[in-house]
């Protein structure tokens, strides 16, 4: 990857509808190139075209973090478990203290105990849930790291 793919993801990344020819302006290279390179970014480096969303808009205002401990091998499985809860909007396998670490959503804090309690403790395996929740936000992106 080079800096004009860097470039072309950075674009992307600002307007995922951007045209070829768009791009191309701001890249300075023709149209026909972008589409090009675009193709093959998808191949090795662009997983999928997605749209950033207002999550307080769409009645999640109760963002929590979910630090998680499992019993011995039962990592894999919750962290599939918990990908799988559409409240759940980030899973990561962690080493240190805890085995996973997840993002959730909620609508609000009743809803959050409710999947903390109701769902989350009742998972096979799962030996504790630390939950700190965010009361703002700094950064929330994915964004190429230069």
């Amino acid at each position: 990857m080079d800096d004009i793919d860097r470039k072309i993801i950075e674009k992307l990344q600002e307007n995922s509808r951007a045209s070829y020819k768009e791009i191309a302006r701001d890249v300075k290279i023709s149209d026909v190139a972008v589409h090009k390179r675009i193709k093959k970014l998808q191949k090795e480096v662009i997983r999928r075209f997605t749209v950033a969303v207002d999550q307080r808009s769409l009645g999640k205002g109760t963002t929590a973090i979910l630090m998680v401990k499992c019993d011995v091998g039962a990592a894999p499985v919750i962290a599939e478990r918990l990908s799988a809860m559409p409240d759940i909007t980030e899973v990561y396998s962690t080493l240190g203290e805890y085995d996973i670490v997840a993002k959730i959503r909620t609508k609000d804090m009743e809803t959050l105990k409710d999947i903390v309690e109701k769902q989350l403790r009742m998972i096979k395996g799962l030996h504790e849930i630390r939950t700190s929740i965010a009361f703002g936000s700094y950064k929330e992106e994915q964004s190429l790291v230069m």
